[in-house]
């Protein structure tokens, strides 16, 4: 009896047993089965991929060459002929001022030179008389000379002579001296007859190149000295793009990373364009790092684009590089206020979003440094529908990607 019994005792439990399992395999499939499926989702894994290493900096657009223009001369503004915005060439006329006074100046310059450029005429035709009495005077005492070492000549006739051969050579100095005043009062002339032809061009207030007139702080009547800034131009052929990078990233660091230095690919985006990207190279950068935010200035030649303009804000990659790094398509992420995730199929196919933090972008792709694993799949094509608790169906699943 006891034996019988504790056969049916352990065939009860058995068979209660396996109907629990039955029953826990068959609400797994039944539930499975009950998930709503979307159709059109795509998965596709995320990789451990080779991507460029890349220090992000923020900077500013800037000219190349800005020129602050100010007056060189007192004066009335008679005509401004630019506004600001306005595209000017080098030596265009941007401002004219009250010239009467100037060109008065230039005038009795020019007069006075005339008149020491006669002055020098008349001295050297007061030279030719001289000289050739001095000549003539010459060659009459080199023939008393011998006439005289001869004993042909009388003591007084020989004295006679050379006393008029020192006489004109004394005339013809005179006449030197006097030509080489006239010379000098004519050199002077011409330098102040020059200085006042500069000073009267700067009536004419004129661009130092080609370029845009960004300032203008002047209008016509207004009186203006020396050193009045008036306008401000810069060169829009050249744009360059200012920023700051940590003195590290100018230094040799170890795992193979290149510092930045002159010639450096720089990739800079702007936030006023936005969906575009410029390529630069590092043209300039300072010897030291700032002391006190242990920084090193840079900047980043752009290339000629009619969108730039000096003033925009922008970030800067500088190549350093490649690194590993796990990269899924940019448009699996799905942004909820300040957080970002991306639909993983966990709990045996049901799709639940998880907070993912991303890094660098690299054209269609974009680093997650936490939050997925390698290999682990996402929904590519999330979209805006909701899809918590919601299954892809298995004909959508797709193959991971390689780094392009």
């Amino acid at each position: 009896v006891t034996a019988t019994l504790a056969f049916r005792v352990w065939a009860s439990l058995s068979l209660s047993v396996a109907m629990a399992i039955a029953g826990c395999g068959g609400g797994s499939k039944s539930r499975q089965e009950t998930l709503p499926a979307v159709p059109g989702l795509r998965l596709e894994a995320a990789r451990m991929q080779s991507m460029p290493d890349e220090i992000e900096a923020p900077g500013s657009v800037i000219a190349k060459a800005t020129a602050q223009v100010a007056s060189r001369t007192t004066g009335s503004v008679m005509r401004v002929a630019v506004r600001e915005g306005d595209f000017v060439r080098r030596g265009q006329v941007l401002a004219q001022l009250d010239d009467r006074e100037l060109a008065a100046r230039k005038s009795a310059a020019e007069a006075a030179l005339h008149e020491a450029a006669a002055g020098v005429a008349e001295a050297t035709r007061g030279v030719a008389l001289p000289q050739a009495q001095t000549d003539i005077a010459k060659k009459t005492y080199d023939r008393y000379v011998y006439l005289r070492d001869q004993q042909s000549v009388s003591p007084q006739d020989f004295d006679e002579v050379e006393a008029n051969q020192h006489a004109a050579q004394a005339a013809l100095e005179q006449a030197k001296a006097r030509l080489e005043q006239a010379d000098a009062a004519n050199t002077r002339a011409a330098a102040e007859a020059r200085a006042a032809q500069e000073v009267a061009s700067y009536a004419r207030i004129v661009a130092p190149f080609d370029g845009r007139v960004v300032r203008r702080s002047v209008d016509p009547g207004s009186l203006i000295s020396p050193g009045a800034l008036l306008f401000e131009v810069e060169d829009t052929a050249h744009y360059q793009l200012e920023a700051d990078l940590p003195s590290q990233a100018v230094t040799p660091l170890a795992g193979g990373a290149s510092p930045i230095r002159r010639g450096s690919p720089v990739r800079v985006e702007l936030d006023a364009v936005p969906g575009r990207s410029f390529s630069g190279k590092v043209v300039e950068m300072e010897a030291g790092a700032d002391p006190s935010s242990h920084s090193v200035r840079v900047r980043v030649a752009l290339p000629q684009d009619p969108a730039l303009q000096s003033g925009l804000f922008g970030r800067a990659w500088f190549r350093r590089g490649e690194r590993r790094a796990i990269l899924v398509a940019s448009t699996a992420v799905i942004e909820r206020g300040q957080i970002r995730g991306v639909f993983v199929p966990e709990d045996r196919g049901a799709l639940h979003w998880r907070v993912v933090t991303l890094g660098q972008k690299i054209a269609d792709q974009v680093e997650v440094l936490s939050g997925l694993n390698d290999g682990e799949q996402v929904v590519v094509n999330p979209g805006t529908q909701e899809l918590e608790g919601k299954r892809v169906m298995a004909s959508a699943t797709g193959a991971g990607r390689e780094n392009p």
